[in-house]
């Protein structure tokens, strides 16, 4: 095989590899505010016996957009008023997003009671699927339909407690709803929010919850094309200087 022949064929597994199965290699944060670490880490510990991810870290508290370069998606979701910034955290939020990556947000982001509900760009301009419509909502909800697909593997009933008054946000698609009419999940671009509280230390959760968020991480995940255009970028520009040696 000529050397200009063996250099595409070793481009073309490169880009075989960069396109395989993105997730399996991704990192993915749970950040939480104003919850217990052992409570958010049980959510981690969940999506990582999920096994579609390389590594699953839990975080409660304040991060700034540095913190965040090694995560390719964050599940996001505020407990109780903490010290915490909300349009400081819903500003980095959107930043994370507009750079490519995957959001899921979750109950209490849409509380309406202070310092736990999001502000900043992820509200403002209309990033996040939901946006509050009233305050908290504790009442005992079934999941009473959704639109099937990927985001519902393995999510056949789904008992929760905990959701806020939300509405949707224009250009989100409505994915399921909860039995009293509120919004259980939605979507809008790379952020999907669902409509309730992923932890279940406090109880009052039960049904297929564990694999509702795995299946909204896994979604919002970039695509491999993206990967795979990178390197054929790569791969023609290493093609370039090869021949300019030549």
């Amino acid at each position: 095989m000529r050397a200009s022949g063996r250099f595409i064929a070793s481009c073309a597994l490169l880009l075989l590899g960069l396109a395989g199965p993105l997730n399996l290699r991704a990192q993915v944060l749970v950040w939480s505010t104003g919850n217990s670490l052992g409570g958010t880490q049980s959510v981690a510990n969940y999506l990582t016996a999920s096994g579609s991810f390389s590594s699953v870290t839990a975080f409660d508290g304040t991060r700034v957009l540095s913190d965040l370069t090694a995560y390719q998606a964050i599940l996001f979701f505020t407990n109780s008023n903490s010290s915490t910034d909300p349009v400081a955290i819903g500003n980095t939020l959107a930043a994370f997003t507009n750079s490519g990556r995957g959001l899921v947000l979750a109950t209490f982001s849409w509380a309406n009671q202070g310092s736990n509900t999001l502000g900043g760009d992820i509200i403002t301009q209309g990033l996040s699927p939901f946006v509050f419509n009233g305050t908290s909502l504790y009442t005992n909800v079934t999941m009473a339909s959704n639109t099937g697909g990927g985001l519902f593997n393995g999510v056949t009933s789904l008992n929760g407690y905990y959701h806020d008054a939300v509405t949707l946000t224009s250009g989100s698609t409505l994915l399921a709803s909860w039995s009293d009419g509120r919004p259980l999940e939605a979507q809008r671009g790379n952020i999907i929010g669902i409509n309730l509280f992923p932890d279940a230390t406090p109880g009052s959760l039960s049904g297929n919850y564990q694999a509702l968020f795995s299946n909204a991480v896994l979604k919002v995940i970039p695509e491999p094309a993206t990967s795979a255009l990178f390197g054929a970028g790569l791969a023609v520009l290493g093609l370039r200087r090869w021949r300019r040696r030549r």
